[in-house]
């Protein structure tokens, strides 16, 4: 590979963002070295911010989003990921994106981030999982905040804000979308898929 790629998931909450961003950060460290990926989940940054209760906006987050199961407002979900880029950008190293855009708003300036970096191997992958089987997923993983409300309200703002982001990338984005089918039950089967989707292994 000539230069680093850059991978951003996009999906559902409960889709195996995590699961296969994590695969993917292994497979790529196995291939060229600890320390080689840039990895930025933004629900961690998130639940960091929350811990400054002196600050208002991490009193409002922890409210409004964390404990609700809501959308986080464009800003501070831009704020955490803009951050990373600004403190840890190495133009040697790959990125993986995790839990970002959840918004046509997000990534636009996701898009003129990586422009702005000289980056032009970006990958958005589409988790595609069926509100259904996410449901499942997350009443069974055992986490403290997925309680029957909270996975409502993430279900419906997929619906309303992450399907145009989807749009965004598989209609006008020059970085073009990959459709990743992720119902099946396997993470090595999905995270195989990706690799090949990635020209990174052959079919």
């Amino acid at each position: 590979m000539d230069k680093p790629i850059n991978v951003i998931f996009i999906g559902r909450s409960g889709c195996g963002k995590g699961t296969q961003a994590d695969l993917l950060k292994k497979y790529l460290e196995k291939q060229t070295g600890e320390g080689s990926v840039f990895y930025i989940y933004t629900g961690d940054g998130l639940r960091a911010l929350t811990k400054r209760q002196d600050l208002l906006t991490a009193r409002l987050v922890d409210e409004k989003v964390m404990k609700a199961g809501a959308k986080a407002p464009d800003f501070v979900a831009v704020w955490v990921w803009a951050g990373k880029f600004v403190e840890g950008m190495d133009e040697k190293k790959y990125v993986i994106l995790d839990g970002s855009p959840r918004t046509v708003i997000e990534a636009k300036l996701l898009d003129e981030a990586f422009n702005f970096y000289g980056r032009n191997a970006i990958f958005p992958i589409w988790l595609d999982v069926s509100a259904e089987e996410v449901a499942f997923r997350m009443k069974n993983r055992g986490r403290a905040d997925d309680t029957d409300g909270q996975i409502k309200n993430r279900l419906a703002y997929y619906e309303e804000y992450v399907v145009p982001a989807v749009n965004y990338y598989g209609q006008e984005s020059k970085n073009k979308l990959i459709h990743i089918d992720g119902n099946v039950r396997d993470p090595q089967l999905i995270h195989k898929n990706i690799l090949i989707a990635l020209d990174l292994e052959k079919a």
